[in-house]
């Protein structure tokens, strides 16, 4: 017995400790595509930030700045993408991308009366405005 008398409970989980990212890969492929470009992004990051700040004060490593950015963009990508996926589920209550119960996906429909295939597209908009966007980018370092 512990401390007020009670015993702690050991939770397994069975798709394995939450810091261990590649077990998303059996059960999300997205997920893990999510969360490796954001571990990778979170030093990076940092190592870009420094590099910025050199850019005013080390002439010549305009080459690498502008590499830099483009892995951060790439890498920026899916957290992007994940973040208006969410944005989309949370506006349809579950009716997009969730994996609601066909009984609870019924009752929302009827409760709500919309499907949620309206957000459906919104992420891949969002991507296609990302992906303009790098190009635009790559067209003005060229001009």
């Amino acid at each position: 017995m512990h401390k007020g008398g009670v015993v702690p409970k050991n939770v397994y989980n069975l798709r394995g400790r939450q810091s261990n990212i590649v077990r998303l890969i059996k059960f999300d492929k997205e997920a893990f595509v999510h969360m490796l470009a954001y571990r990778i992004l979170i030093v990076f990051s940092m190592i870009y930030g420094v590099m910025l700040l050199g850019y005013y004060v080390v002439p010549g490593i305009g080459v690498m700045v502008k590499a830099s950015t483009i892995v951060i963009w790439i890498l920026f990508t899916p957290q992007l993408f994940e973040t208006v996926k969410g944005l989309s589920l949370i506006i349809t209550k579950g009716l997009a991308f969730g994996h609601l119960g066909k009984g609870h996906g019924f009752l929302m429909k009827k409760k709500y009366g919309k499907t949620g295939a309206f957000a459906i597209p919104i992420p891949y908009a969002a991507m296609l405005l990302w992906a303009i966007g790098f190009v635009a980018l790559l067209l003005w370092w060229t001009i």
